[in-house]
C-alpha cells in the first residue's frame, strides 16, 4: 500500500505531502489542486510503464496512430511550479517483507522549448537500510558520462558499507525502467527491489466515469474497465461467472439503486459483443442503453471493486457525481468494506459535504483538504483531523456542514496565513 507521496515544484505544490490511509477522501475548493495530485499518481504511473519523461509528461502514440497515453495535463510547460527548471515526485511504500518501507524519488529537469524532460536524480531506498540505487549517494553524484546519461550507484554489501559500482542509463527514461533489464546490473537483490516498486506503481487505475462509454457494447475476455467505464458490459459478465460474486452485484445494485434487480443478462450482437441488461423481480427489463447515468457510475464501481482483475490502488475524480445524495453513505459503505480488506486502496476527490460527512472514523483521520491561501499560488494538504481544533470541533457540530460553511479553509487561513506569524 502506499503511505505517502511528497511534491517538490509539481503544479501548483511548491513542497506538500499527502498521508495515504485505505480510502483518502479529497476535498477542496475549484483550483486547489486536487486534480494536479492526480497528474503526480499518472505520472508515477508513466514511470512503471517504461516510457521516456517526453511521452511521460507528454503523449505515447504507437502504430496506426493509436493514442496509447495520454500525457499530464499542461505538458511540460506547466507541470513544473511556475516554471522552476526542474521539480520531483516521492512516494513511500510497503516493501515485499514484513515492516518493511520502500522510499522511490525522481527528480525531472525540464529544459529550454526543444530540449525533452530528462531525469536529473534518482533513488531507491530501502528505509533505514539504505539505498537499493542512487545517482547521487550522500549528495555526492558519481561521475557523468556525457550529458544524455545517469552514473547510478547499485546497492552491494562490502566491508566498507553498502556501497557499488557506478552504472551508467540514459536518462531520457527513469533508471527504474531500465535497471531490470541492464546488462550491466547483475545484483539480484536489487532487480527485485526494482519490480517490486514497479508493480507497485503500475497496479494503478484512474477511473473519470462517461457515460457514453460505459454504455458502449464490450467482447467478452474484455475484464479490464477502460478509465472512462469502457467494457462496463464484459466486465460485468465475468463478475457473474462466479455465483458469490454475482450474489454480491446483485445485492449492491438492490441497495444502491431503485432497481429490484434479480439477474443480469448478456446480449450478444452481431459482431459477438455483449450488452448488459437488468432483469427486475417484476420482469421489467433494463438495458445500459437505457439505465440512468447514476445507474451507471455505481456499476462501474461496482465492477472496479469487484472485478476479476482489480488494480490495488484506484483514484476517483468526483465520487459523488450522478449519485442520488441518500444513496452516497450506501457507496461509501461499498468501497471501505472492500478497502479494509487491504487489496485495494482508493484515492477520491469531492465536492459533496455530505459525502465528507458519511465517513466512518477511520476514513474521516486519512481525509485531507486541498487549499491555496488567499493571495497565494502555491496549494497546501492538510489533513482534516490535524486543523487545530477540528477533532474538538467535530464532536459537537457536523463535519459536512463544517464543509459546507466554509470553516476547512477558514481554519487553514487563521492557523496558516501570514496573521498566524503576529
Amino acid at each position: 500500500m502506499l503511505k505517502h507521496l511528497r511534491l517538490e515544484r509539481f503544479k501548483n505544490f511548491e513542497d506538500s505531502g499527502l498521508d495515504l490511509g485505505p480510502l483518502t477522501l479529497l476535498v477542496g475548493t475549484n483550483a486547489s489542486g486536487k486534480s494536479n495530485l492526480r497528474d503526480a499518481f499518472r505520472l508515477l504511473h508513466g514511470v512503471s510503464r517504461g516510457y521516456t519523461m517526453a511521452e511521460i509528461i507528454g503523449e505515447k502514440w504507437i502504430e496506426g496512430g493509436v493514442l496509447q497515453w495520454k500525457g499530464i495535463r499542461g505538458g511540460t510547460r506547466e507541470v513544473a511550479y511556475q516554471q522552476a527548471p526542474a521539480f520531483a515526485l516521492e512516494v513511500t511504500f510497503d516493501g515485499p517483507e514484513p515492516s518493511q518501507m520502500l522510499l522511490y524519488r525522481i527528480e525531472v529537469a525540464i529544459g529550454p522549448n526543444g530540449t525533452p524532460p530528462r531525469v536529473a536524480r534518482e533513488r531507491l531506498l530501502i528505509e533505514g537500510k539504505g539505498f537499493v540505487f542512487d545517482s547521487h549517494p550522500d549528495s555526492n553524484p558519481p561521475p557523468q558520462a556525457d550529458p544524455l546519461h545517469l552514473a547510478v550507484r547499485l546497492r552491494k554489501k562490502s566491508r566498507e558499507g553498502w556501497v557499488g559500482p557506478a552504472v551508467s542509463f540514459i536518462n531520457e527514461r527513469p533508471v527504474l525502467s531500465q535497471l531490470i533489464e541492464h546488462p550491466e546490473v547483475k545484483l539480484e537483490k536489487v532487480k527485485e527491489m526494482a519490480r517490486h516498486t514497479i508493480s507497485a506503481l503500475a497496479s494503478m487505475r484512474f477511473l473519470d466515469l462517461s457515460p457514453e462509454a460505459m454504455r458502449l457494447p464490450s467482447l467478452p475476455g474484455q475484464t479490464i474497465l477502460g478509465d472512462r467505464g469502457e467494457n462496463l458490459s464484459s466486465v460485468l459478465q465475468a463478475i457473474c461467472e462466479k455465483p458469490e460474486l454475482e450474489h454480491a452485484l446483485t445485492e449492491w445494485v438492490r441497495e444502491l439503486t431503485p432497481l429490484d434487480a434479480t439477474e443480469f443478462e448478456f446480449t450478444p450482437d452481431q459482431t459477438g459483443r455483449v450488452l448488459l441488461t437488468l432483469v427486475e423481480e417484476n420482469g421489467q427489463r433494463t438495458s445500459v442503453y437505457s439505465a440512468s447515468d447514476g445507474t451507471l457510475r455505481f456499476l462501474a464501481m461496482i465492477a472496479a471493486l469487484l472485478g476479476t482483475q482489480p488494480a490495488r490502488f484506484y483514484f476517483f475524480e468526483e465520487l459523488e457525481n450522478g449519485i442520488h445524495p441518500t444513496r452516497l453513505h450506501l457507496l461509501i459503505g461499498l468501497i471501505e468494506q472492500k478497502v479494509a480488506t487491504g487489496s485495494i486502496q482508493m484515492v477520491a476527490t469531492s465536492h459533496s459535504p455530505q459525502l465528507l460527512g458519511t465517513l466512518s472514523e477511520a476514513s474521516r483521520s486519512d481525509a485531507a483538504l486541498i487549499y491555496r491561501l488567499p493571495n497565494q499560488a502555491c496549494a497546501r494538504i492538510r489533513r482534516i483531523m490535524g486543523i487545530p481544533e477540528a477533532a474538538r470541533v467535530v464532536q459537537t457540530r457536523d463535519l459536512a456542514r463544517l464543509h459546507s460553511s466554509g470553516w476547512l479553509e477558514d481554519a487553514v487561513a487563521f492557523t496558516d496565513g501570514p496573521e498566524a506569524a503576529l
